[in-house]
């Protein structure tokens, strides 16, 4: 069975978007102030990847836990989650460990390194992954009680619901009490930043539910038009315009609703690719790039970071030629080690927790109608 390929362009766009962000700041910054640009690449493609993981996971957590939950599949979703994502995690931190710094500290552990800016540093991009990690952690519970209802699917709404209204309004209370930053004091927080991926798990809820409202309202012209226009003025022109101008750690907006908005925005857009563009057989080699990227996604989201790092450190000419040579030749480096990991540990690993828990061999789920036969190559 082929994969989603509107998903993978989606989940490649995020991590191209990042690679972008954090190649222009280690490499090109001494040229010109790219700082604004930096932001906005950088914010909008860490939203892509909250929103998509709440959508993916969305679709796991209403099979598995809201339409046949139980204590068991419960545990069943944590270690299959954790398998997915902490061999690599942790391959991350011990390559930090021994090359970059010895600075570390046991919150980068436990995915707690984001209430304290000095632990941050020790791999600073680990900030969403502590958001992502604690939402699979917290998230099924709330669902799991959900699923204990006669009318399922008004639960997991109402459940949904609460929790995107909770977040902006902790939010609120955060910024009237005590004035955070919007980069470190806001959108870095662990407890301030989970509803982007409910977003996500709200709109699988919608296809799932109500198919026929979803591809009849969420997946056309005007939502296109609308997540376009959303994204390049809320998380394009008012990002930009907010870092330039030096405005952001002062609005009540940016550091509120924004978010939500953004967010809103992605589960529009992650709807119409992920109806409309399923498959790109006409395009076999564009396709293949693109869901080769896709895959290996995580690992160069882990792994660039450091290599960026360790290359900038050569850039000490004022030849942008220079500078564009150190960024590809560290992205080549990326790549090729990337998927020697992938290959040779994590697909291992995954062929381990396939075999732990016993997949070929668990009770049937039932799959709710409205994502037919289509394969969970995203768990």
């Amino acid at each position: 069975m082929e994969r989603n390929a509107g998903l993978d362009i989606i989940r490649s766009s995020a991590i191209l978007l990042v690679l972008f962000c954090h190649g222009l700041g280690f490499f090109f910054m001494s040229y010109h102030d790219w700082n604004p640009l930096n932001y906005v690449t950088g914010y909008l493609g860490v939203e892509l990847f909250f929103v998509l993981s709440g959508f993916l996971i969305g679709r796991i957590l209403l099979q598995e836990i809201v339409e046949n939950g139980s204590l068991s599949r419960l545990g069943t979703f944590y270690v299959r989650r954790w398998f997915r994502t902490l061999p690599l995690y942790l391959l991350a931190v011990a390559i930090t460990y021994l090359f970059v710094t010895h600075h570390m500290n046991l919150t980068n552990l436990v995915f707690l390194q984001n209430f304290n800016e000095s632990h941050l540093a020790f791999l600073p991009i680990s900030w969403s992954l502590s958001i992502e990690e604690w939402f699979y952690l917290l998230m099924p519970v709330p669902l799991l009680l959900a699923g204990k209802f006669r009318r399922k699917p008004a639960a997991f709404f109402v459940v949904s619901a609460l929790l995107i209204a909770f977040f902006p309004i902790l939010r609120m209370f955060e910024v009237h009490n005590n004035q955070p930053l919007w980069d470190y004091g806001v959108r870095k927080q662990i407890p301030l930043r989970l509803d982007s991926l409910v977003f996500g798990v709200m709109l699988a809820g919608v296809k799932t539910y109500h198919a026929a409202f979803y591809r009849k309202y969420l997946t056309g012209k005007t939502s296109l038009l609308i997540a376009v226009a959303g994204l390049a003025y809320f998380s394009g022109y008012l990002v930009y315009k907010g870092i330039a101008e030096q405005t952001m750690d002062h609005s009540w907006f940016d550091r509120t609703l924004l978010f939500s908005v953004v967010s809103l925005c992605i589960a529009l857009l992650i709807a119409v690719f992920e109806t409309h563009i399923p498959r790109m057989g006409r395009l076999p080699k564009l396709r293949g790039f693109i869901g080769f990227i896709s895959a290996q996604s995580y690992g160069y989201y882990l792994f660039h970071w450091n290599l960026f790092v360790w290359f900038s450190k050569e850039n000490t000419t004022s030849s942008i030629g220079h500078s564009l040579y150190l960024l590809v030749f560290a992205l080549i480096i990326l790549i090729a080690f990337n998927f020697v990991a992938h290959r040779y540990f994590e697909v291992p690993i995954m062929k381990l927790r396939d075999l732990i828990t016993k997949k070929s061999k668990r009770p049937a789920v039932d799959s709710p109608a409205a994502w037919g036969n289509e394969p969970l190559k995203f768990d």
